[in-house]
């Protein structure tokens, strides 16, 4: 069953940091205003014919348009995984990494650094959260903690 505006717009309305902007010909867009790159719109042109366009830029072009995929004819599971990747996606940097990533490092003795993620540099921080070092890349961070001793362990957050 193909699901009508109204469903449409009830289920991009449930989530709180889609903002619904309304757009020409009685149709909205969606922002996700905290989005981690420039691209903002999850939902493009929801249409009174209940048709709309979901953001998939992590997607091969050629399986887009514009880096859109029509929801037309999709059941309300496909939209929400499809607007959950999506937010997923623009939460991250242009380098990859969302806000706040982080890896644990250990090394023989016991002890553990975190490697974390914060826009736009990364640091290795000690376990009470004092910071042992910052570098610009993050293979600048692992080449150090590796000369340290350290290696990436299975406790990796992601």
């Amino acid at each position: 069953m193909v699901l009508t505006f109204e469903e449409k717009k009830e289920i991009f309305d449930s989530y709180p940091e889609l903002a619904s902007v309304p757009v020409s010909l009685n149709r909205y867009n969606y922002h996700f205003q905290d989005s981690a790159v420039a691209k903002t719109i999850v939902v493009r042109f929801l249409h009174p014919n209940g048709n709309a366009f979901i953001y998939a830029g992590y997607l091969p072009k050629e399986e887009t348009k514009k880096g859109y995929i029509s929801v037309l004819e999709e059941d309300e599971a496909t939209i929400r995984k499809l607007v959950e990747e999506a937010i997923s996606f623009l939460k991250k940097t242009e380098d990859g990494y969302e806000e706040g990533y982080t890896e644990l490092w250990f090394e023989n003795a016991g002890e553990v650094l975190r490697l974390c993620y914060e826009n736009p540099t990364w640091s290795v921080l000690l376990p009470n959260d004092q910071v042992e070092g910052i570098f610009k890349t993050k293979e600048a961070c692992e080449a150090y903690l590796r000369e340290e001793g350290f290696q990436k362990g299975k406790g990796t957050e992601e």
